[in-house]
C-alpha cells in the first residue's frame, strides 16, 4: 500500500512539473527569454515559406485580449475597439503631420514603439491553438480563408520585426520628401485585419508624408465595416488623416482603387491590399526614387504573413523579382547577378508587378492611363501595367530596403460571371492593345476561348497607346524580359520536338524557375506551354523559360532545363527530321522507358531522330 501511495504521488509531481514547464515554454516571457540567450532575432521560421524548408512552428498558449472581445464560438464577430460616442482623438490630420510630439488621445497610437512584447502576437510572432480552440479556427478558416480568430487576439498596434537588409537600417533619407495617400480598397475584411492594416500605415509612417489613409468599401455587406466602422475611424484617428468613401455597388478591386485615387491629395499614391503590415521605414525608400525621377513605379518587398497563424514571415536576404510566361502566370524569381547594383540595397529593375504595394506619381498615374476602367473585378490588371509603363517610357523597380508583410490567402470572393471568365476578359484588353500579333498567338495557343472573346471597347486604350508614343511588345521582350521564349524569332526550327520512334514530345511539365530541373518527354497535345521548343539561330535549345542543358557529360547522362541566361547556354546541332546533338560531348538526344537521355549517336537508331512542327530553312 505504501508503495503504491509513493508510485501515485510520483506520478502526479511528474504530470506537474511536465505541466509547468509545458507553460513556461509556451509563455511570451520563457520564449523570449530563450532567444535573448541564443541570439536569435525576431525572423520567425522566416526560411520555411517560400522554398519549403521545414521550420518548427511555435505553440502559442492563447491569452485573451484587451484589443477585441472574444467569445468561445466566434458567431458574434469581434466588436471594434472603442465604437462608442466618445471620442479618444480631438486633434486634425493637419496637427498630427506637423508636430511628432502630440498626443493623439488614443493609446494605439501614442503608445506606439512602448508595446508588450510579451501579448500575444506581438513582434510577429505567431497563434497556435490547442484542445478544442482547434476546430473553431478550422471553421473559421473555412468560411474566411483565414484565421480570424487569431487576428482578433493580436493587438491592432502589434510590432513587427526588422525583415530589411542589415545595410538598410543605417540609410538616412531626405526630409522633404513627396506626401503620400494610401488607398486601401476592401470588401468583407474582418475588421480586425482592416484596422490592423491602418494602424500599421499610421504608425510606421512618418507624419509629415502621411497625407492620408483612403479606405474605399467596394459595396462590404458585414455589418460591422458599416457604422461600428465609420465611428471607430472617427473616434480613434486624427480627422482627416483616415478617410472613408463607400461605393453604393461592388465594382471590384480596379475600379475601387480608381475611385480612391480620385479623391486622393497627396503627391504620390500608394496602392494596398487590405491585409497587409508595413514594415520599418518602408515608405521613404519608394518616395526617393520617384523624387528622382517621376516617371517610376516603386515596389516595396513584399513578406508574408501567414493566413492561419499571423506569423510574420521572410526569408532574410531574399529579394523578389517577377515574372510571367505565355500562360500568364504570375510568379516568383530572383535576380540576375547585372540587375543587382554596386550595392546590394541598390534598386533592381522588375519586369512585372504585384497589385499591391507599389509607390506612384499620383499625376504621373492619371498620365500614364490609371486602370484600365474596362477590365472588371480583379485579375491581369498588374501585368497590363507593368507593360504600359515600361514600353511607354516609365520605369519599374523594386527598392530592397522597403518591406511590406502581406497575407497570401486563397480568394473568397465570388466573381460574377466566374473568375475564369473575368481574368480571361482581362487579359484580353491587355493582350488586345499591347502584345504584338506574334505574341498574341501564344496567348491564343493556351486560352484558345481567349481568341473569340469579346473584349469590349478598346479605343481609348489604343489611342492612349499613340499618344504616348509607346514602344511595342518586342522591345519589352528584348530589353525588360527576356528570359521569356519567342518561340519563332530567331530560329531554325520551333514548335514541337517529336521523336520518331514513340511519339512522345519534349515537355518542359510547365517549370518556371531558373534552377536546373529534369527535361520530360510526355504524349504529343503540341500546346506550347509545356512542349514548345525552338532551336534557335544560336544554337541553344529553349523552351518556355530554360534552355536544354548536359551538367554531367557521359553516355546516359540525363539532360535538363537552366535559365537560358544565367545557365550554361549549351549548344546543339541538329538535322532536319534526324539527331539533336549536344555539339560540347558529341552525344545525341535519345529516349528510353524514363525518358529522354544521352547516347552515343548511331545514325541508324530511330529513338534518335526528332521532328520539330515547323522548320524556317
Amino acid at each position: 500500500m505504501r508503495l503504491r501511495t509513493r508510485y501515485v504521488v510520483s506520478c502526479v509531481g511528474i504530470v506537474f512539473l511536465v505541466c509547468t514547464y509545458e507553460l513556461y515554454v509556451n509563455s511570451g516571457a520563457a520564449r523570449d527569454l530563450m532567444r535573448s540567450v541564443s541570439g536569435e532575432r525576431f525572423q520567425h521560421d522566416n526560411d520555411d515559406f517560400i522554398h519549403g524548408g521545414r521550420g518548427i512552428r511555435r505553440r502559442v498558449m492563447v491569452r485573451r485580449e484587451d484589443t477585441v472581445r472574444y467569445t468561445a464560438d466566434h458567431n458574434q464577430r469581434a466588436l471594434l475597439v472603442n465604437t462608442s460616442s466618445q471620442s479618444l482623438v480631438t486633434i486634425t490630420a493637419d496637427e498630427f503631420r506637423k508636430n511628432n510630439d502630440i498626443k493623439s488621445g488614443n493609446p494605439l497610437i501614442d503608445e506606439y514603439g512602448s508595446n508588450d512584447l510579451h501579448r500575444t502576437g506581438e513582434m510577429g510572432r505567431g497563434v497556435t491553438f490547442v484542445g478544442t480552440e482547434k476546430k473553431k479556427v478550422a471553421e473559421a478558416i473555412e468560411k474566411y480563408h483565414l484565421n480570424v480568430i487569431a487576428s482578433d487576439l493580436i493587438p491592432l498596434n502589434r510590432m513587427v520585426p526588422d525583415s530589411r537588409l542589415s545595410s538598410c537600417a543605417s540609410r538616412t533619407y531626405e526630409h522633404d520628401l513627396p506626401t503620400t495617400s494610401v488607398i486601401v480598397p476592401f470588401f468583407d475584411e474582418w475588421p480586425s485585419i482592416l484596422l490592423r492594416t491602418v494602424y500599421s500605415i499610421v504608425n510606421r509612417t512618418p507624419r509629415h508624408l502621411l497625407q492620408e489613409v483612403i479606405l474605399v468599401d467596394d459595396g462590404s455587406q458585414m455589418e460591422e465595416l458599416r457604422k461600428p466602422l465609420s465611428e471607430y475611424i472617427k473616434n480613434n484617428f486624427p480627422a482627416g488623416l483616415v478617410k472613408l468613401i463607400r461605393l453604393p455597388v461592388r465594382t471590384g478591386l480596379i475600379k475601387a482603387r480608381i475611385q480612391g485615387w480620385k479623391i486622393s491629395q497627396g503627391q504620390v499614391v500608394v496602392f494596398f491590399d487590405s491585409h497587409m503590415e508595413v514594415n520599418i521605414d518602408w515608405v521613404q525608400p519608394l518616395l526617393t526614387e520617384i523624387k528622382k525621377n517621376r516617371k517610376t513605379v516603386a515596389m516595396g518587398v513584399l513578406d508574408y504573413v501567414n493566413s492561419e497563424t499571423f506569423e510574420y514571415r521572410f526569408n532574410e536576404g531574399y529579394l523578389t523579382r517577377y515574372g510571367f510566361d505565355w500562360r500568364l502566370v504570375f510568379f516568383e524569381t530572383f535576380f540576375r547577378q547585372d540587375q543587382v547594383g554596386i550595392t546590394e540595397d541598390a534598386p533592381r529593375p522588375g519586369a512585372v508587378m504585384v497589385g499591391a504595394a507599389y509607390a506612384i506619381d499620383s499625376k504621373y498615374f492619371g498620365e500614364i492611363g490609371s486602370y484600365d476602367e474596362g477590365m472588371k473585378v480583379w485579375g491581369g490588371e498588374n501585368l497590363e501595367m507593368a507593360w504600359r509603363v515600361w514600353m511607354c517610357g516609365g520605369r519599374l523597380i523594386h527598392l530592397p530596403c522597403s518591406h511590406l508583410g502581406h497575407i497570401a490567402r486563397t480568394q473568397p470572393y465570388s466573381f460574377p460571371g466566374g473568375r475564369h471568365h473575368i481574368e480571361v476578359y482581362n487579359y484580353r484588353r491587355a493582350v488586345e492593345v499591347w502584345m504584338d500579333p506574334q505574341h498574341k498567338n501564344f496567348i491564343y495557343d493556351h486560352f484558345p476561348d481567349m481568341k473569340t472573346m469579346d473584349s469590349g471597347d478598346i479605343t481609348e486604350r489604343l489611342k492612349l497607346k499613340e499618344r504616348l508614343h509607346c514602344k511595342n511588345f518586342t522591345w519589352y521582350m528584348e530589353n525588360i524580359w527576356p528570359e521569356l521564349a519567342v518561340f519563332d524569332r530567331n530560329t531554325f526550327a520551333w514548335g514541337s520536338a517529336r521523336n520518331l520512334q514513340d511519339n512522345r514530345c519534349l515537355d518542359n511539365h510547365q517549370y518556371l524557375f531558373q534552377a536546373p530541373d529534369n527535361l520530360f518527354a510526355e504524349e504529343c497535345h503540341h500546346h506550347l506551354a509545356s512542349q514548345g521548343f525552338s532551336w534557335r539561330q544560336d544554337k541553344l535549345l529553349q523552351t518556355s523559360l530554360q534552355c536544354v542543358v548536359l551538367k554531367q557529360m557521359f553516355d546516359g547522362a540525363r539532360p535538363m532545363l537552366e535559365d537560358c541566361i544565367i545557365g550554361p547556354r549549351d549548344t546543339w546541332l541538329h538535322e532536319k527530321n534526324g539527331f539533336i546533338k549536344h555539339e560540347k560531348s558529341g552525344l545525341c538526344l535519345d529516349m528510353d522507358g524514363s525518358g529522354p537521355v544521352m547516347r552515343t549517336c548511331q545514325p541508324a537508331a530511330i529513338s534518335q531522330k526528332w521532328q520539330f512542327n515547323k522548320y524556317n530553312y
